[in-house]
């Protein structure tokens, strides 16, 4: 390898996964000065970006100690063929995913308001600044993180609302509208949007399309269905987008049974119809009501792992109260992957209505999976958009 080319070396090397690229770091030091190269960094998230890659996965537990994360990277051409890395987790005591863009993880400590970015494969770490809704534990919050490319910044919008108190237990939905802030990287203070007329739903996993990011809408009192809600980066400004107009789980289904996820660089539409069972909508033509087609009825499927006994100690994690099914991505074999119940990974194939488990040496038992375009840029790259 050493009496290769550089450029040969760094076009090599920026063809692997993010987790492998990391153990090459430690074959010796001229690899680790090789791995750290900032034209391989380049090299590598534009490889990772390209549509012949899966996303790497990282996945976060929280049993039985808190705060576990791995990546999980599958080969594009078989879903149970992969690789998974044990990687360090942030230095705060608890946090919740709530977005990923462009290599970085937004986090979230609800019991101390905090929020941070967090690169997981160099370790990178950024605590944000706070807002005057940061220092009230009676906040329910929902985070956004994009990236605006036509100005190379990046964005976090923050909609706080005061929460209820329902039987003892913390309730959001209730209450006045929520407050709209957003920062720009770089900035130290937050910029108020004021009131919105919108009660965003935070989802496991966030969904950016057209320079926007998307949300499904808390249902109106009085009225059973949906809405979709957007806030573009460049204008800041949030719009309705038109929902399918017969989605069944726009017709009176809790909000719980209602995702978003991306088809092929599409907004779409993930409606649970009941326990494993899918429709997924995809909108063609972005803001068009009519180009929205239901592209997949996927029936129910029970994974054998679910039929075991869950660990008691699993039902006091955070993870036990919000586990349900869910659509995590589509794969670039056509495959869409799914989580049941934060236990385990399917890969359906909707050619011939298959259903494969994945089990890769090394997975968690109990996680919450994150699609994630693992890049090594560091904090300075973030702080100027490169």
């Amino acid at each position: 390898m050493e009496s290769l080319p550089r450029e040969i070396m760094l076009n090599i090397l920026s063809k692997l996964p993010t987790p492998s690229l990391l153990n090459a770091k430690l074959v010796s030091r001229s690899w680790k000065n090789l791995a750290e190269d900032p034209i391989l960094i380049d090299l590598h998230f534009t490889h990772m970006a390209s549509n012949n890659t899966n996303p790497c996965l990282i996945l976060h537990g929280d049993h039985p100690i808190q705060n576990q994360l791995y990546a999980l990277y599958l080969y594009p051409h078989n879903n149970n063929v992969g690789l998974v890395k044990s990687i360090s987790s942030p230095p705060v005591p608890d946090f919740n995913v709530a977005a990923s863009c462009n290599g970085w993880l937004c986090l979230s400590n609800s019991s101390k308001n905090t929020f941070h970015l967090y690169n997981p494969f160099n370790s990178d770490f950024m605590e944000l600044p706070k807002s005057a809704h940061d220092q009230s534990s009676d906040f329910c919050t929902v985070l956004g993180f994009g990236f605006q490319a036509e100005t190379k910044e990046y964005k976090i919008l923050k909609l706080s609302r005061v929460s209820g108190n329902v039987r003892g237990h913390r309730i959001c939905g209730y209450g006045p509208p929520p407050n709209a802030e957003i920062l720009t990287l770089g900035s130290l203070t937050w910029r108020s949007l004021g009131q919105i007329n919108y009660d965003p739903v935070q989802s496991a996993s966030q969904v950016m399309v057209n320079g926007r990011l998307h949300w499904v809408n808390w249902p109106l009192r009085h009225h059973h269905n949906h809405r979709l809600i957007s806030f573009d980066l460049s204008e800041e400004k949030f719009r309705l987008v038109p929902c399918p107009n017969s989605a069944a789980g726009f017709e009176g289904h809790g909000y719980h049974r209602i995702k978003l996820v991306t088809r092929e660089g599409c907004l779409s539409v993930v409606s649970n119809i009941n326990y494993g069972s899918f429709e997924i909508w995809v909108m063609k033509e972005y803001g068009v009501r009519q180009s929205w087609r239901k592209e997949f009825n996927i029936s129910s499927e029970i994974p054998r792992e679910l039929e075991e006994e869950v660990d008691p100690a699993f039902k006091i994690s955070r993870l036990y109260r919000r586990s349900f099914t869910r659509v995590v991505c589509s794969m670039k074999n056509g495959e869409i992957l799914l989580q049941y119940k934060c236990r385990t990974l399917v890969a359906y194939d909707p050619r011939h209505g298959t259903f494969t488990n994945i089990k890769i040496p090394g997975m968690p038992n109990m996680f919450e999976a994150v699609a994630h375009a693992g890049n090594l840029n560091g904090i300075d790259r973030l702080l100027t958009g490169l």
